[in-house]
């Protein structure tokens, strides 16, 4: 099933999905601040609408590679750096984005420490409610490089293009 999934492919999420995301990133984001987790949202959009997107796009990636999604509210830091397992053991970090051409950004204020618990990088690229649309991976090792580091909205980030991203890694 996950060698059938391509680049460019989308999904829809239902009512229910879009009220489950908006149900887990309003409660995520009270719980991070309420704990002082750090906010490493690399957008000029606030706080409230990057997580929901990012959950959004957690959620339909996670549907189109059947998986189920961290759904966690209530955690206490420090939370797993991964947003869900496919394959034999992949853990992968999702990242969405509003724009068609948009980059895959990952803030280099995670440390080399934190990117340890993620294998491959994942892009979906939507806007709430949807479609989301699956733009590819890359793997952690390709893109938490120096050369790869960029500034965007005062952060240091490390980007990658759409066109070094992949749909085959297994």
């Amino acid at each position: 099933m996950l060698n059938n999934i391509k680049i460019g492919q989308t999904i829809s999420l239902t009512y229910a999905e879009r009220k489950l995301a908006q149900f887990v990133a309003k409660n995520r984001n009270g719980n991070n601040r309420h704990f002082n987790v750090t906010n490493l949202k690399i957008s000029s959009s606030d706080a409230a609408t990057v997580d929901l997107e990012g959950m959004c796009g957690e959620i339909a990636f996670c549907k189109l590679f059947n998986v189920y999604p961290d759904l966690d509210t209530d955690r206490m830091p420090p939370h797993p750096f991964h947003d869900c397992v496919i394959g034999n053991g992949l853990r992968i970090d999702v990242k969405t984005t509003k724009y068609e051409n948009g980059k895959l950004l990952v803030d280099s204020r995670k440390g080399k420490e934190k990117t340890d618990s993620v294998d491959f990088y994942a892009l979906m690229i939507g806007v709430f409610p949807g479609p989301y649309s699956f733009r590819g991976f890359i793997a952690r090792h390709l893109l938490i490089q120096p050369h790869k580091l960029g500034l965007l909205c005062g952060y240091k980030s490390y980007m990658a293009e759409q066109s070094e991203l992949t749909d085959n890694i297994f």
